[in-house]
């Protein structure tokens, strides 16, 4: 993914503080100021518009990644086990699908 710098925002001793930054497909953008804390922008795109789908604050980008991917692996997990014929069947969360049930 490509993304461009729209913005560069200095503070009083021409230091870059934040960046702004979106995706080469409008999908994205991102505030990010210099302490790595930032707002995400999720944006539904099609041929006739660009409009704000939803809003993420972090100020632990790797946190949010790691969580969402924990995400990612848990559904996959859980929706591969029900094409095998049994929903524990071939499980590597270790039981953590369970949660969704609760």
């Amino acid at each position: 993914m490509v993304w461009v710098i729209k913005a560069k925002h200095e503070n009083g001793d021409g230091e870059t503080a934040a960046l702004e930054l979106e995706s080469e497909d409008g999908w994205l953008d991102a505030n990010v100021r210099w302490d790595g804390c930032m707002e995400i922008h999720l944006y539904l795109v099609t041929e006739e518009r660009r409009e704000l789908s939803d809003t993420f604050h972090t100020c632990d980008l790797q946190g949010l990644i790691e969580r969402l991917q924990s995400l990612d692996a848990v559904c996959r997990s859980f929706f591969e086990s029900q094409e095998g014929g049994g929903e524990d069947e071939g499980r590597g969360d270790g039981g953590a699908a369970d949660l969704m049930d609760q």
